[in-house]
């Protein structure tokens, strides 16, 4: 053989032992994608299967859900109905029941403190009632058992689940998978949590603005006081409600709370906030401010899965997907695109007088700048022009070049970003030619007194706030609560922000019980998010499943009273 071998020609030789070096890939290949003979990660692909809809084959889930409707589309997958945390859901009188490892290898059991939201928070069907309150339980589920009931439809006991469960087309190779993830799926507390105490941080950075630190911080130390005290007494005294309150003893945690401060450098936050995290795990995030874009934070918390509740900021990040970060709205990007909506709406155009963008070169002036072009250029009724600035004396060469270049000034749309301490006194000297001049929100906080009485007609403002003439019921609730504990109201804005995004947790974490779960918090912040906790400064807050944005609109004013001391609406609610 050899001497045959020896006997070819070079190049033939070479050939013929590459050849024989790929059989063994060429065979693991074959084995794997025809025979299955070499395992694969079942945890991997039942995850995928449980939470994409996504099979192994890379092909969505089929099967048939009410009887005899036959689908074949990923959104059949588990956690649209049973959630990501796998603890399940309701609505409208339909119960979906959790698949967690413990839940389905384990006899079914019923616990108050578990049902306690079901049966007394839910509109609830005649059946449903009934279903609840039922002795009826059933063994544990084994893996024969589980695949039976999600292909046929059968639990342990024998009986018929819901025509709402999909009845699914599933391999024996893929069943496996998911079984796998349903025993490990929410089977132990995330990290952030002991028997005693449940560990919260706050984020901010050393450039975000004193005060404003200062007032959200004095709110939440206030609150986790407060709310310490509650709970020790609840602790020392678990029975004092013998059938309700003793029920929930086990969720009682004392909350331990601390501040993570970052540097000046936004390049050094992940580090730093990796370190902060790997010295004491927390299990969310309350709040938080830093001056910029707060996409590194955001990222921290998809990596590390921490949740991270209604920071203040500007600046989420654009177009980037998340889980685990939820925020009061959109910001300036908002911001951008109620104000495009508006002049959308209005269709005056006038190629003689186009529209000008001013914008600073940093992620606060670029990005809602790129948002509100791209939305009046889609339309392609206007004419734009974007012009980036990288400081006032820049911002001046370019303002004076346009107002040359242009006959006729109609409306200017400025994203100050960094310029923002500058800018308004700047506009308030330029020649007076301009119709109208739109700004962000953010610029009402600043001194508008000393502006000259004639251009404050001339400003107009994104507001994406609840306008000050409106009523809300809870705001009185939230100032008693402040001044009966001598917090100074120093921003009401941020501290009602604050208080709500305190109040929600707790809200939360009462109904999560002693199943801590990042996910289970997450879905019941959903939940609650439009309840009566609104603290007055949106005219509404509310979350849909994966909704990370509680409020989706804005008012457009202009200054009202004789020195701009307050707004007046020129738009209804705009919702982009």
């Amino acid at each position: 053989m050899n001497a045959r071998l020896l006997s070819f020609s070079p190049i033939k030789r070479g050939l013929i032992l590459f050849f024989i070096m790929l059989l063994p890939l060429i065979g693991f290949w074959i084995a794997h994608h025809y025979f299955n003979f070499f395992p694969f990660d079942n945890s991997t692909v039942g995850e995928q299967i449980y939470n994409q809809g996504i099979d192994s084959s890379d092909e969505p889930l089929q099967g048939r859900t009410e009887g005899d409707i036959e689908f074949k589309d990923a959104h059949f997958n588990c956690a649209q109905c049973h959630r990501r945390s796998g603890y399940g859901s309701s609505e409208g009188g339909n119960y979906v029941l959790p698949v967690t490892g413990d839940s389905l290898f384990n006899p079914r059991n019923f616990d108050r403190a578990d049902l306690f939201k079901k049966l007394f928070k839910e509109s609830q069907s005649k059946l449903f009632w009934a279903r609840m309150r039922s002795s009826y339980q059933r063994p544990a589920y084994t893996d024969e058992s589980l695949a039976r009931a999600i292909r046929e439809g059968i639990d342990p006991s024998g009986r018929k689940l819901s025509p709402l469960m999909p009845r699914y087309q599933i391999s024996d190779q893929d069943m496996a998978g998911l079984t796998d993830y349903l025993k490990s799926l929410s089977s132990h507390n995330d990290p952030g949590v002991d028997e005693n105490s449940i560990y919260f941080a706050t984020v901010v950075s050393k450039n975000a603005n004193t005060g404003d630190k200062n007032a959200m911080l004095s709110t939440i130390a206030k609150y986790v006081e407060w709310l310490n005290l509650e709970t020790k007494g609840n602790q020392d005294h678990p029975n004092f409600s013998p059938g309700y309150r003793s029920d929930f003893a086990k969720a009682f945690r004392i909350w331990n709370h601390e501040v993570w401060e970052l540097s000046d450098n936004p390049a050094e936050w992940s580090k730093e906030l990796a370190a902060y995290y790997q010295k004491k795990p927390v299990f969310a995030l309350i709040g938080g401010m830093a001056e910029g874009s707060w996409a590194p934070i955001h990222e921290f918390c998809e990596k590390y899965k921490v949740p991270c509740l209604f920071p203040l900021t500007q600046a989420p990040p654009v177009e980037q997907p998340g889980h685990y970060s939820v925020y009061f709205n959109q910001g300036l990007l908002l911001e951008a695109k109620a104000i495009a909506k508006y002049l959308l709406k209005e269709k005056r155009s006038d190629p003689a007088a186009p529209i000008a963008v001013f914008h600073s070169d940093d992620v606060e002036g670029s990005d809602p700048a790129k948002v509100f072009t791209q939305a009046l250029n889609a339309d392609k009724t206007f004419a734009v022009e974007s012009i980036s600035v990288k400081d006032m004396e820049n911002f001046r060469a370019e303002w004076a070049k346009f107002v040359e270049g242009h006959p006729r000034i109609g409306t200017i749309v400025v994203w100050p970003g960094k310029l923002k301490d500058a800018i308004l006194n700047e506009l308030a000297v330029q020649p007076q030619k301009m119709e109208r001049i739109f700004l962000p929100s953010e610029l009402l906080q600043a001194d508008l007194t000393s502006l000259p009485k004639e251009i404050m007609p001339k400003f107009y403002f994104s507001y994406p706030y609840e306008l000050p003439t409106a009523y809300h019921p809870h705001t009185f609730r939230i100032r008693a609560w402040m001044n009966t504990r001598k917090l100074e109201i120093s921003n009401p804005r941020i501290q009602f922000n604050t208080y709500y995004a305190l109040n929600l947790l707790q809200y939360s974490l009462e109904h999560v019980v002693d199943h801590f779960s990042r996910d289970y918090l997450l879905e019941y912040i959903e939940h609650e998010a439009e309840n009566a906790l609104n603290p007055g400064t949106f005219p509404r807050l509310s979350l849909g499943p994966e909704q990370r944005f509680a409020s989706k609109g804005a008012y457009l004013v202009q200054l009202a009273g004789s020195e701009g001391q307050s707004v007046k609406p020129v738009s209804p609610w705009i919702v982009p």
